[in-house]
């Protein structure tokens, strides 16, 4: 009775061994990769960087010129509005 116990336990152990190592191969495997792709992966992303970079200096091109003929026609009616304050003399009650 003692021996199948102890068989039983040794199962059991087997199993929680084999439960707790596949997360770890697949860890490892992971690392792996990554080590392996780093120098193919770095080249992309800086294409990818490079690509990106363009496209915000588009956008940024595009929203400017947008923007500013709206600033200007704000800028040019306040400053009209400043000097026709300052031409026209408030009257004191």
């Amino acid at each position: 009775m003692a021996d199948a116990r102890n068989i039983a336990l040794i199962f059991l152990s087997l199993e929680a061994l084999v439960v707790a190592l596949v997360p770890l191969v697949l860890f490892a495997a992971l690392a792996y990769a990554i080590y392996r792709l780093r120098l193919l992966v770095r080249e992309y992303l800086r294409l990818a960087f490079t690509y990106v970079e363009k496209g915000r200096e588009a956008v940024e091109r595009f929203s400017r010129s947008v923007v500013k003929p709206l600033i200007q026609v704000q800028s040019t009616w306040r400053m009209v509005q400043t000097i026709l304050t300052h031409l026209i003399p408030r009257r004191v009650s």
